[in-house]
């Protein structure tokens, strides 16, 4: 059972591959579709064309012709496909070899004639073209390899069949190839070079269509990773920021290091307030927190590093550097604080259950970079910056304070110009206080608006 586990762990595709596996799975389907209706559209064709001594054999190799192809499509997923596809386009090809040189009456003469109308070489480039449609490099490669060995084996048969007639419309010749050599000599093409374009041909269409299911496939790849790295970024930064860095994704995975305002918030109350509810509406509830604040943080130019239950981390100034960060937070700070509290207000007032929030800031240094496996990649900031901002978080209920903020971050964000007055108001100096894990620094405790 393990090794099951193992294995299958190792066979799933991670990523774009995925996305290509999934494709593969239905032009699959697709290719059978299509199949079937041009086994259709032959049957029509060969109950007009041909004669009644042939129309139960040809009937009987297009009913087995479309058995194999659903063999094929059924085992689509199966872990020995290529080797399944592989044996099911030898029989293809070997039907549509057969069903070419079945004769009304002389296998030889009608061998002959065949090979003049080409009828087997151009159902086999029909052949190969139509399994592009799988949208897989290997299965295009197999089918052309399998048309390849039953060209050469049309034209085996059609020597040998030239050997064992005494004359066909008129001509004698003392050997095969001579009288090959007479049949298309009205062409003024030698019999082997004939022979030869139709295997050139047919090895040159199979390597044009497989290149162009190669490149057709690694346009997917790459609409698929800028699409998911794209899809990453929407994460973490707000819809603008995402633009100017969609282009140096690169740049991102190797990390780098620069100073930045990093925030805390987390919702005060609420346990009391969930456990009234249901499941469902705890998943809804913190959905609903979570849409209110983060366009405010993408509104101050700050990034959402990650989401922690019912609050999240924010950054400001990485991983684009921005020249009032620090400003940019403490303002987004306020902002959240002073909406939530309203909200508050308005719950208290109708008798609801209220909760509000505490925020913890401080500025510093920081390293950012993707961490994880190769298809579980998650973009995160590092750094003593963050645990110190996340400390404040957390003491915010010991001084009462809605936001509790680093002496740094307050001098960073007032380097361009002064705060505004009203909130130079609400701040309290706190002075030198123990951190947990980290010497003492100097703190700033902004206190909420009273209740209305």
């Amino acid at each position: 059972m393990a090794d099951d586990s193992i294995r299958s762990d190792r066979d799933t595709p991670p990523g774009w591959l995925q996305r290509l596996h999934e494709e593969e799975l239905s032009g699959f389907a697709f290719a059978f579709k299509a199949r079937a209706i041009a086994l259709g559209v032959v049957f029509m064709w060969v109950v007009f064309s041909s004669s009644w001594t042939r129309l139960p054999v040809l009937i009987a190799a297009m009913a087995v012709f479309f058995v194999v192809g659903w063999i094929g499509y059924a085992t689509a997923k199966s872990r020995y496909m290529l080797v399944i596809q592989a044996l099911c386009a030898l029989v293809d090809v070997a039907i549509i070899v057969l069903a070419s040189h079945y004769p009304e009456h002389d296998w030889y003469e009608w061998a002959l004639q065949s090979w003049l109308r080409r009828s087997a070489f151009l159902y086999l480039v029909a052949y190969v073209a139509a399994s592009a449609l799988t949208f897989s490099v290997k299965i295009v490669l197999v089918s052309g390899a399998a048309a390849f060995v039953g060209q050469l084996a049309s034209f085996a048969f059609v020597l040998h069949s030239a050997e064992h007639v005494d004359s066909f419309r008129g001509f004698t010749a003392p050997n095969a190839l001579d009288l090959l050599r007479q049949l298309i000599e009205v062409q003024g093409i030698d019999p082997v070079v004939f022979m030869a374009n139709q295997l050139v041909l047919l090895a040159i269409t199979t390597g044009l269509i497989a290149g162009a299911i190669w490149r057709a496939r690694r346009h997917v790849e790459r609409a698929v990773l800028a699409e998911t790295e794209r899809a990453n970024l929407g994460r973490y930064f707000s819809p603008n920021v995402v633009e100017r860095l969609a282009s140096d994704v690169r740049g991102l995975e190797a990390g780098r290091a620069q100073d930045a305002a990093v925030m805390f918030v987390d919702v005060i109350g609420s346990s009391r307030r969930m456990e009234a509810i249901t499941p469902e509406e705890v998943i809804t509830l913190i959905r609903a927190f979570h849409r209110r604040i983060v366009p405010i943080v993408f509104r101050h130019n700050g990034s959402v590093d990650k989401f922690l239950g019912d609050g999240l981390m924010a950054v400001f100034g990485a991983p684009e550097t921005a020249p009032y960060e620090a400003r940019d937070a403490l303002l987004c700070a306020m902002e959240i604080l002073d909406t939530i509290d309203q909200e508050r207000d308005q719950r208290i007032a109708v008798g609801k259950i209220a909760s509000t929030v505490g925020i913890g800031i401080h500025f510093g240094p920081v390293i950012q970079g993707n961490v994880g496996i190769a298809d579980r990649l998650e973009f995160t900031t590092l750094g003593d910056t963050v645990n110190v901002a996340s400390r404040l978080e957390s003491m915010t209920r010991q001084f009462d304070a809605g936001i509790l903020l680093s002496q740094e971050t307050l001098v960073a964000a007032e380097r361009s110009s002064p705060l505004p007055a009203d909130l130079k108001a609400r701040c309290r100096d706190l002075g030198l206080q123990p951190i947990v894990g980290h010497a003492p620094i100097h703190i700033i405790a902004i206190d909420r608006r009273p209740t209305a």
